[in-house]
């Protein structure tokens, strides 16, 4: 009954898109192209194929395009050869840098301008699938990282298909539904499509990774899966953050940075400091550093509060933004939820005070070295940063703290764990050779 249902939902997508389909492929006949690519001349065979939707090059990227971009380049330096696939529409003119050292395919984008709330973005499953199914072989992992996977179970010639949810945390409707029943699929497609996008790869993936334990049990919950049959594969850091050298000074101002929506807590990081003494906060000014849906309401906010120490410069990132981090007094990052907090990690690693929320991951991934508020209070989050803004960390307690991140995460440790999901040692029964008794080891 199960596979009856997801070959309906298959058929269903189909019909309801077929229209805007021919369409799209009769102008942009690259979209379906997979019949000439499989059954031409195969210009590589991976041994691993990422898909994400959107790209770390895109217009919005998040963790989840960082973290796959940041995978698979680590992979390809141990020699794997990868590919990843994104997503954008067929006019979007998007490169990706010049030093990237994996494959990089497209496939389509069921929008015309890609956003994070395009609502037929649950349907680029399709348009993975065809990619996908175009590249891979009967050696390749597939390795899918969001709803963009929801049939890529599908593909035939594949070792096996991996499911990575970073998703950060999911709604309330979702938990204690039997996701046995047909009508638990029609009335999650009916209220939000994409979640059943992510079910049929969540609940047909051969193994399925979390980022944390936080997220482990949200997802089991929200999906029904046996929390003994997950796997907990934590993010690295950047090594931009690892090879910066930590200020021994101790910094001046807040720093807040992310994409400013109301999840990533921005309006709080807002809100405590206006709630800061006014001395404190000449000595300190806020830098917000992002783009995103609540910037020009974030602008207004601190225009109306009279607070002119508060700077927008917009989006930074790599090493620009790691010098910000290092040679700021306090990181304030209050999100709302996190599967993980690559944000973090990347604040901690470069040896600064961070003042975040107890909310999602963070408590998890922080461990003790975080000052944590609660994501509903600005008035502990000014306490909070009012601590880290008047006290002096000794050298030594931050460079403790960079040294047990550095050793926690980073992406080679990540990209071995994988490995060892993707590429199992199997131990067989002992054999007697000649008066001897031993094992042999396989791989797979």
């Amino acid at each position: 009954m199960k596979l009856l249902i997801e070959r309906l939902f298959l058929l269903a997508t189909y019909q309801l898109t077929s229209g805007h389909m021919l369409r799209m492929t009769a102008l942009f006949p690259w979209m379906l192209s997979w019949p000439r690519l499989r059954w031409g001349k195969r210009v590589d065979d991976y041994d691993v194929i990422l898909t994400c939707n959107y790209s770390p090059w895109s217009r919005y990227s998040g963790g989840g395009q960082k973290s796959v971009h940041m995978l698979a380049g680590e992979m390809a330096r141990q020699g794997l050869s990868v590919a990843a696939v994104y997503s954008k529409a067929p006019w979007e003119r998007i490169a990706p840098h010049a030093d990237t050292e994996y494959a990089v395919h497209w496939a389509g984008f069921f929008a015309l301008c890609p956003g994070i709330s395009s609502p037929l973005r649950f349907l680029n499953g399709i348009l993975f699938y065809f990619k996908v199914r175009s590249l891979s072989s009967c050696k390749t992992i597939i390795h899918g990282n969001g709803d963009e996977a929801s049939l890529l179970w599908l593909v035939r010639d594949k070792r096996k298909f991996i499911y990575s949810n970073r998703y950060p945390e999911f709604p309330a409707f979702l938990s204690g539904r039997d996701w046995t029943r047909k009508r638990t699929w029609l009335a999650v497609f009916l209220r939000e499509p994409r979640f059943v996008a992510m079910a049929m790869g969540l609940r047909n993936a051969d193994t399925v990774t979390l980022t944390s334990a936080y997220s482990l049990a949200e997802v089991s919950k929200a999906f029904g899966l046996d929390p003994a049959g997950l796997a907990t594969v934590p993010n690295g850091v950047d090594p931009l953050f690892l090879a910066l050298p930590m200020e021994p000074q101790p910094g001046r101002g807040v720093l807040f940075f992310g994409r400013l929506t109301r999840a990533k807590g921005a309006d709080l990081a807002l809100e405590g400091y206006a709630r800061l003494p006014a001395a404190l906060r000449a000595a300190h000014p806020l830098r917000i550093i992002g783009s995103g849906p609540i910037c020009a309401a974030l602008q207004a906010r601190a225009e109306s509060l009279g607070l002119s120490q508060v700077e927008f410069p917009g989006w930074k990132s790599g090493g620009e933004l790691a010098r910000l981090i290092v040679s700021s007094a306090a990181i304030c990052l209050p999100s709302r939820e996190e599967s993980f907090g690559n944000a973090v990690v990347e604040a901690l690693a470069l040896g600064r005070t961070l003042v975040s929320t107890r909310c999602g991951s963070i408590p998890e991934v922080a461990g003790s070295w975080a000052s944590l508020a609660d994501s509903q209070d600005p008035m502990e989050m000014a306490a909070r940063l009012e601590v880290a803004l008047r006290g002096e960390r000794p050298l030594m307690d931050r460079c403790r703290q960079r040294e047990s991140i550095r050793s926690s995460y980073s992406w080679s440790r990540t990209a071995i764990r994988f490995r060892a999901i993707y590429f199992p040692v199997r131990i067989s029964k002992p054999k007697r050779m000649n008066g001897m008794i031993g094992h042999t080891l396989g791989v797979g």
